[in-house]
């Protein structure tokens, strides 16, 4: 891995920071009372919404992956310019994942149907979906409207989705390799240790 120098990568570290919570255990989240979020970043580094996302979605780009040398399938990515993805508020809107597979959708709307607000936030969570694989991976997360929230990865694991991490920074690089995500789904770049490091898949 080509490394990235320590002042970059605390630099970056920073900016993606934002609030309280852990970068690595899916089940410390505003769901679990540890304090309101002012706002999050994506394990791509994009910054996660700050804000009520809108409801109005442009045509998902898919892009086919080739067999070799990743895993094959499809990534669609529900990201728009101005859009962090597909906005889930209730069950309904799952529908909306176009191109998804049916699984992830149950899972998703499960996923949301089971979060609850943080101390001191009272408006019900979104999940947003900003990008799956058709292979078993997908990038997202959680808002809570007016307190802020956090990045999720998913992977199929055992045969069944799950939530493999949720946090406010760069994920680790040794989740995305336990998981074998595809960079698609997780962004060129991952924390070794304290330090920012490229991430090939």
């Amino acid at each position: 891995m080509t490394r990235i120098p320590l002042l970059t990568a605390a630099a970056a570290t920073l900016i993606l920071l934002a609030g309280c919570g852990s970068d690595s255990d899916p089940a410390a989240s505003p769901t679990e009372g540890t304090g309101a979020t002012t706002s999050a970043a994506s394990p791509t580094g994009r910054a996660a919404p700050t804000k009520k996302p809108a409801t109005t979605r442009s045509t998902p780009v898919v892009t086919t992956v080739p067999t070799t040398p990743g895993p094959a399938g499809k990534v669609i990515d529900y990201e728009t310019d101005d859009e962090s993805g597909v906005v889930l508020t209730t069950a309904a809107d799952a529908s909306r994942l176009s191109g998804a597979p049916s699984d992830f959708r149950t899972f998703v709307t499960g996923q949301l149907a089971a979060a609850t607000p943080g101390e001191g936030c009272t408006e019900k969570p979104q999940l947003y979906v900003s990008r799956i694989h058709t292979g078993g991976w997908a990038s997202g997360g959680y808002f809570i409207p007016q307190c802020g929230g956090y990045a999720t990865l998913w992977a199929k694991s055992g045969g069944a989705w799950t939530d493999v991490w949720s946090g406010q920074s760069l994920v680790e690089c040794s989740t995305l390799e336990k998981y074998q995500f595809p960079v698609a789904i997780a962004g060129p770049s991952c924390l070794e240790g304290d330090e920012t490091v490229d991430y090939e898949g």
